[in-house]
């Protein structure tokens, strides 16, 4: 296993990290890769920033009767 990864595999690991925990092996490699790397410290923003808003919509989902939505039966 090489330290070193492209952007690419920074890219999966970022996203296999929203489903489930890395291990220390591939954080390590991650965090490494994302000190020298100027683009995907904003990839992982970006992933961030979509988990937050979805996240919004669920909460504000789940309150119900949010605009589209039909009315609550009584």
């Amino acid at each position: 296993m090489s330290w070193k990864i492209d952007c690419r595999e920074a890219t999966h690991l970022v996203l296999q990290g929203e489903d489930q925990p890395l291990g220390w092996a591939d954080r390590l490699r991650l965090r490494m890769h994302l000190a020298i790397c100027a683009a995907c410290p904003r990839f992982v923003r970006q992933v961030s920033l979509m988990r937050h808003a979805i996240d919004g919509w669920r909460a504000y989902k789940d309150e119900g009767d949010g605009p589209g939505e039909p009315p609550a039966a009584p």
